[in-house]
């Protein structure tokens, strides 16, 4: 009897020390992690983002960061005095959209008109603000061909008739560094058109009855005749 009560002792001892014991270190490695339920979401939420392809913007077709060809050379971008239509260019001459002569007063006031003498106005004393230059569709990476932009102020005074040209595109006066009489391009719009449209234009195939692709050519310095090329 003595030595059983003495075996229920030593055992009882034995199992109250092991139940004493700190738990070990492997033990809490393997415990699940305690962080807030609101740092693990922002964790997944980071790893989703590092993962995920970046995000492309399409370029724009009329992104102004390119610089007007004439920047730094000349005042007003050349953007001033009598331009003409070009009567050694058959398909600017035939080409119904084109104004016969266009007046320009520092690059901000626009004047169209039906004839080269300047007494049949088709909208007189536009005012404009420049929107900066753009490249060309399709000759500016091999050329550096680039259109300057103008836009229609809105204003009460402004001629109505001046609505139809809201949208100007110019490939700018050039020339003179070739040793050819100056000329510029010209092209324009109203809504629901825009410069995207006007500049994307020189991509349009070649249809001689819809004088296609457009590229109206204007003489400088009030001359009507300018040559026959581009």
């Amino acid at each position: 009897m003595k030595r059983f009560q003495l075996n229920s002792i030593i055992i009882l001892t034995g199992v109250m020390a092991i139940a004493c014991q700190p738990v070990s270190d492997s033990a809490q490695v393997n415990q699940p992690d305690a962080k807030p339920a609101s740092e693990n979401i922002a964790s997944r939420s980071q790893k989703a983002a590092e993962q995920a392809p970046p995000k492309v913007t399409p370029p724009s077709p009329v992104a102004t960061q390119v610089i007007s060809m004439n920047a730094y050379k000349v005042p007003y971008l050349g953007f001033n005095g009598v331009f003409n239509l070009n009567t050694e260019h058959q398909n600017s001459v035939k080409d119904p959209r084109n104004p016969k002569r266009i007046d320009v007063e520092k690059m901000e006031k626009f004047s169209f008109y039906q004839d080269a003498a300047g007494k049949k106005p088709i909208a007189r004393n536009c005012q404009y603000v420049y929107m900066g230059a753009t490249g060309d569709s399709k000759y500016y990476a091999e050329y550096k061909m680039t259109w300057d932009l103008f836009e229609l102020v809105k204003e009460e005074k402004q001629d109505p008739n001046c609505n139809k040209f809201q949208y100007l595109s110019f490939v700018p006066p050039h020339g003179e560094l070739k040793g050819e009489p100056i000329h510029m391009h010209f092209r324009y719009a109203s809504k629901p058109s825009s410069f995207a449209t006007l500049v994307n234009m020189t991509k349009d195939p070649e249809d001689a009855t819809k004088f296609s692709p457009w590229f109206a050519t204007y003489c400088g310095g009030g001359k009507t005749k300018c040559g026959t090329g581009e």
